[in-house]
């Protein structure tokens, strides 16, 4: 099934120029009201049309290519709020400090979002920072504290949040968990990232389709466009058992895979009942 158009035409367009870029080259101190509230209060549509994506039987309804990179607008827009409660950057002369780490809660709760709580480690909800090696090589790993809260609208997932974790090696190898490529991400300040915007130009990169996670009540949905619209199997594409370790932690956790898998046509459905499972 494929929905017509769900944001109103042009909203990609609303949410890069009146929102990401007014963010990006911000340099006042009070960026709540003269950034992200003229625009909320503009753009009533583009939010009921959020609220809408996030209802559970979308997560069987194809979106079309426009509503997609609606949607990956919004998360550049959550990606630079979450860039003040990263790690150091790897680059000394990285600006990323221009806004306070409160801008990204704001954010969250200007858009309807909420923030998910008292859960377990698990890879749908939680993006792995940095993991500190538990005595029993065998331990599962569990939370030891979080760095930005994770992100959904109704059930569907628009930022996971920053872990540390606590692992036994046969779980998780505390380096390659904690520093290599994270897929779907444009931006990290910490570590390596692959997203399908990366080189392409400064109009064309902005086509890209977000990927869209659903926590439905008895089951987790991990990219669910490549399910519903799927694409011929691409040449370059992991064997199975690579595919779904990278599409549930979106990076290397024992076996370095490296950073030039092709990563986005995966899809992955798991019952809710594992959550607690890494």
């Amino acid at each position: 099934m494929r929905a017509e158009m769900v944001f109103p035409d042009g909203a990609w367009q609303e949410v890069r120029f009146g929102l990401f870029e007014p963010t990006l080259d911000y340099g006042g101190s009070t960026w709540d009201r003269d950034v992200l509230d003229p625009w909320i209060a503009a753009h009533s549509s583009i939010l009921a049309a959020l609220r809408q994506v996030g209802e559970p039987q979308m997560a069987a309804v194809a979106l079309a290519h426009e509503d997609l990179w609606t949607l990956y607008a919004v998360s550049r827009v959550m990606e630079l709020l979450i860039l003040p409660s990263q790690p150091p950057a790897t680059d000394p002369g990285d600006p990323t400090d221009w806004l306070p780490a409160s801008a990204y809660r704001r954010f969250v709760a200007a858009i309807g979002g909420t923030f998910p709580a008292g859960e377990g480690f698990h890879p749908f909800l939680h993006e792995i920072v940095e993991v500190e090696p538990a005595d029993d090589l065998q331990a599962p790993p569990v939370l030891a504290g979080q760095w930005w809260p994770g992100c959904l609208v109704g059930s569907l997932l628009l930022m996971r949040g920053g872990a540390s974790v606590r692992a036994g090696a046969d779980h998780l190898d505390p380096v390659l968990a904690s520093t290599s490529t994270l897929y779907w991400a444009w931006r990290r300040r910490y570590r390596q990232v692959a997203d399908l915007s990366h080189g392409w130009g400064g109009n064309s990169q902005w086509r890209t389709g977000f990927r869209r996670d659903y926590r439905l009540a008895d089951r987790l949905v991990y990219n669910a466009d490549a399910a519903l619209d799927p694409t011929p199997p691409h040449p370059g594409g992991p064997d199975p058992s690579t595919d779904v370790d990278l599409l549930r932690h979106r990076c290397s956790t024992l076996v370095d895979h490296g950073d030039d898998q092709w990563v986005w046509d995966s899809h992955h459905v798991e019952p809710t009942a594992h959550r607690s499972a890494a």
